[in-house]
């Protein structure tokens, strides 16, 4: 069993305090977001909750109120350990809202039909950015759902395209989080101008444009990979993306000089 590795530091530790504070983002985000039952997948941030929590309740708040579909998860390898494509093979994970199961049959099928994917754990030991969205999926549906974990090392164009496609070989409902910040510790205004051109290409489902302007704008939203997997995904199933909500650590900081950008986004068919 994995277990929380960043509750008290990205999240709170206690879960009466977890609730309550999940249960005033969502009461804020459904005032403004639909809720929508043709969901494909949502980009969701992966900072401290105080920082990026509201935003990411905007993704979540889109999605049905019941689920029957395992929840994939993909995040950056912020730590370099791991293999290029770590996939968590078995087990649960554990959160201050109780366990929820890895889907191993789902697994064992991504796993045979994605050659560049491998079982492998030591890349989630220590990474944060797939355990911070389970709360808010806890607080959704219980632990009533499974959930196959992937930490994304290599995020080139050529593995977001082929995990897209490795993933709809399966013959499984499912449904994808995306889990990264944006831009990161520049000004607000730098920040946001970039930002805001990532996420027109994102909303247009133009891969090419999309790792373009993060190499010529040096955009440094750490779980691109991921995004551009739903992008592909996306595009493939001919859907669409929606920006729901953008923020920047700035309007809790209070510091406009060196800032994070988060975004909520959905992708629907």
């Amino acid at each position: 069993m994995r277990i929380p590795v960043v509750a008290d530091y990205f999240y709170p530790s206690q879960r009466k305090e977890l609730e309550e504070m999940l249960r005033n983002f969502f009461e804020k985000a459904r005032k403004e977001v639909e809720e929508r039952e043709n969901v494909i997948g949502i980009v969701a941030p992966h900072a401290g909750y105080i920082y990026s929590g509201l935003t990411a309740a905007y993704a979540y708040a889109s999605l049905p109120k019941k689920l029957n579909k395992t929840i994939v998860i993909i995040g950056p390898n912020h730590t370099g350990y791991g293999g290029e494509v770590s996939v968590y093979p078995s087990g649960k994970w554990k959160t201050p809202l109780g366990e929820v199961e890895v889907d191993e049959f789902f697994v064992d099928e991504l796993i045979e039909n994605c050659e560049i994917a491998e079982k492998d754990e030591a890349a989630h030991i220590y990474e944060h950015s797939i355990e911070v969205q389970l709360p808010f999926l806890q607080f959704l549906y219980g632990n009533n759902f499974k959930i196959v974990p992937i930490c994304l090392l290599n995020q080139s164009l050529e593995v977001a395209e082929f995990l897209a496609s490795s993933l709809l070989k399966i013959k499984m409902d499912f449904l994808l989080v995306a889990s990264s910040d944006l831009n990161h510790y520049e000004s607000y205004d730098v920040t946001k101008r970039k930002d805001m051109e990532l996420i027109d290409s994102i909303v247009s489902l133009d891969l090419k444009r999309f790792y373009q302007k993060i190499e010529n704008l040096n955009v440094s939203a750490c779980g691109y990979g991921a995004i551009a997997t739903l992008m592909s995904l996306t595009k493939k199933l001919n859907g669409r993306i929606e920006l729901t909500k953008y923020s920047t650590s700035a309007e809790v900081s209070k510091d406009y000089s060196n800032v994070v950008g988060y975004g909520a986004l959905v992708a629907f068919s």
